[in-house]
């Protein structure tokens, strides 16, 4: 299985129909154009394709300077286990530290062991505004 990375922006059709497929649409709520939006509104993206398919994607949200958010990092249900995440994950942290960016990272309870093995540590609780 051949795999391109690129940072080129994806059609936004693909990108949704990725979000649709990780589940991430139900509680988004977003259009394919807000999709779209907020990643060309991120610093720094990446996207995996097979066979002109969108299978991946993660981003960094930063002001470019001090702070940087790993974020959105998704493998296509049906691509998984095969060290997608990992080389994307590789890869932001990678230009954020050519960057000299401080890297941070926030992530569901079980996906804990996950970053884990990536080099990640557990260092602040996070929180979000209730629903």
């Amino acid at each position: 299985m051949d795999l391109i990375y690129t940072t080129e922006f994806p059609m936004k059709e693909d990108l949704y129909t990725l979000y649709d497929n990780l589940g991430w649409n139900d509680e988004l709520k977003l259009s394919p154009e807000q999709l779209l939006a907020a990643m060309k509104q991120s610093w720094y993206s990446i996207y995996v394709y097979s066979d002109k398919k969108l299978v991946a994607t993660g981003r960094v949200v930063s002001d470019g300077i001090t702070d940087a958010y790993v974020c959105g990092l998704g493998v296509n249900s049906n691509f998984r286990s095969q060290r997608i995440g990992i080389e994307i994950c590789r890869r932001l942290v990678e230009h954020c530290i050519d960057n000299n960016l401080h890297i941070q990272l926030f992530c569901e309870e079980n996906l804990v062991p996950y970053y884990e093995k990536m080099g990640f540590e557990k260092f602040a609780m996070g929180m979000r505004v209730k629903k």
